[in-house]
Order: structure tokens, then C-alpha cells, then sequence
């Protein structure tokens, strides 16, 4: 939990990294931010929008970030800015995204709308990092198609798949968000024509990124669930050998106990009385073992 303040040259700058709620509503108080945007600031499952407030001349943005770049779980997060012309807040719930928003923005910035999009562009680097991890992992678990498939194999699939829809609906939710910037920016900060198209020409190349990343998690998402059912096919196949091969050893077993269980009554069997006639059920018992193998062969069923 940590507040800090920065006083820039045209704005200023408020930095709060977990903060709890009696730091929140002292930030609205002292900087007459709107009080509904502290719902925004504390919820760790907010999704991506962009706002504003027409009394107070107030402008929200939330998007969502990866929590932790070095953690194999690909959760995000969501990351408040709130600004008008002349101040900044923002709002993080992991170190990481605070570490990472805190270097982008060691820079001095004529205004807020080119710091705001100096930290989203931070924030997408994570995406891509992750979108190169995931498709070797993806591609990894291809080329096991003509090995054997483990547990472990198919729990990080299973893996690979959560974390595709986390960071799929996240960027998506962030391209949205990014949609509505643009007119938010355009309509509620005042600067110079020629900063108002620079910041639209950034937020249009921020949108490509993002559409850029969207594509290819749908991309990696295809590869993922084409792996998923080839591993299906593969585990339904060899479960269908292993059926098959009890199934025969099954019929060939049975026909002992039947010999067995036909002389063992009480009783006039042929060659019944003779002292040899255990030879004879051994012989009959092979003879029609040899009789149920060759059929088993030319049966097409059995046949792989």
C-alpha cells in the first residue's frame, strides 16, 4: 500500500499502488474526483471501460494488464486512470504492472494524454511476451502428436487454454476501452490541435496493436484446440485397442472353463470314462483355442 504524489510541470501526478479504501476516498477528497470512481479503483475484477463525468470534468479509463509477467499463470488485472486536465491518478493492484507503469513514466510528458498512452503502450509489451511463450508451448505440445501422451501434457494444455481465455477476453476488453479513449480524450482535454491529432495517430496505433494481439491469440487458440482434439482422437484410439485386446483374450480365455465345465458334470460325456480323457479335454481345449484364434484373424472386426 503506497501513495505517491508527483508534481509535474502542467499536471500532477498521483501514484497509488493497493491502496485500501480510506487512502482512496482521501485521493477523491483532496483532488475532487468523483466519488462513483472508487468502486473502479478498488475492484480487482473490474472489467475494461472508459468513462466520464460531466460535473466534475472527470475521465476514467480501466484496463486490464497481466498481473505478473514471471508467474506461469496468466492472470491480469485491472489498472484505474483517472485524469482531467490538469492531474493523473492511477490505481494498480500488482507490483509488477505498478514497476511497470512507474519506469514508463520516469519520462516528463508535455500533458496527460501523452503520459496515459506512454503507460498503455507499456502495458501491451506484456501481451506479446506472453503470446511468444504461449505458442512455443502450443507448438511444443504438437509435435507430440506421435509420442506418448502424458498427464502432465494434457494438464498444461488444459493450462495453455485458461490462460488463452483470460488474456483474450482481456485484450478484447481493452480494445473496447480503447475505442471509447479516443473520443474521450478528443472531447474532454484541452490541448492544441496538433497534440489532439498526435495523441489520436497514438491511440490508432495503440488499437492496431491490440487488434494485431487479439488475432493472433485466436490464432494460437485454433492451434491449441486442434492439439486438444488430436490428443482426443489419439486417447480414444488407443483406448479402443486396449478394449480390443481384452475382448479377444477374453473369448480365447473363455473356453477352458467351458471344456472344463462340461466334463466336471455329473454327467456321460464321450471318452468320459477313459483314464487318458484329461489328454483328451487338453487337446479339445487347444484344438478349439488354435479354431477361435485363426477366426479372430480373418474376422475384419478385430482387425486394426
Amino acid at each position: 500500500m503506497m501513495i505517491k504524489i508527483h508534481k509535474l510541470d502542467t499536471y500532477t501526478w498521483v501514484e497509488a499502488i493497493s491502496p485500501t479504501e480510506d487512502e482512496l476516498n482521501k485521493i477523491t477528497t483532496d483532488y475532487q474526483a468523483p466519488a462513483k470512481f472508487k468502486g473502479y479503483m478498488l475492484d480487482r475484477h473490474e472489467q475494461p471501460r472508459a468513462t466520464f463525468d460531466d460535473l466534475s470534468g472527470f475521465s476514467a479509463l480501466v484496463v486490464r494488464a497481466i498481473a505478473d509477467p514471471k508467474q506461469s499463470r496468466m492472470l491480469t488485472s485491472p489498472i484505474f486512470l483517472g485524469f482531467s486536465n490538469s492531474l493523473l491518478i492511477t490505481v494498480c493492484h500488482a507490483a509488477e504492472q505498478a514497476k511497470l507503469v512507474s519506469e514508463r513514466s520516469a519520462l516528463n510528458y508535455q500533458n496527460v494524454a501523452e503520459h496515459i498512452l506512454a503507460i498503455l503502450f507499456a502495458l501491451i509489451s506484456p501481451y506479446f511476451d506472453k503470446l511468444d511463450e504461449i505458442s512455443q508451448k502450443a507448438e511444443k505440445l504438437e509435435g507430440m502428436h506421435n509420442r506418448a501422451i502424458s498427464n502432465r501434457s494434457l494438464d498444461e494444455l488444459a493450462a495453455l487454454k485458461t490462460s488463452l481465455v483470460y488474456l483474450r477476453s482481456a485484450t478484447a476488453g481493452n480494445l473496447i476501452a480503447l475505442q471509447e479513449l479516443q473520443s474521450t480524450i478528443k472531447d474532454n482535454l484541452q490541448m492544441s490541435p496538433e497534440l489532439t491529432s498526435k495523441a489520436n495517430e497514438e491511440i490508432d496505433d495503440l488499437l492496431i496493436e491490440y487488434k494485431q494481439c487479439q488475432t493472433m491469440f485466436d490464432v494460437v487458440g485454433d492451434v491449441v484446440r486442434e492439439t486438444e482434439s488430436a490428443f482426443g482422437n489419439i486417447l480414444n484410439n488407443k483406448l479402443n485397442q486396449t478394449m480390443q485386446f481384452l475382448t479377444i483374450w477374453s473369448l480365447i480365455l473363455a473356453i477352458p472353463p467351458i471344456v472344463s465345465g462340461f466334463y466336471g458334470m455329473n454327467v456321460k460325456l464321450p471318452l468320459a470314462g477313459r483314464g487318458e480323457a484329461w489328454f483328451y479335454t487338453i487337446v479339445l481345449t487347444m484344438v478349439m483355442v488354435l479354431f477361435m484364434i485363426v477366426y479372430i484373424k480373418k474376422d475384419r472386426r478385430f482387425k486394426k
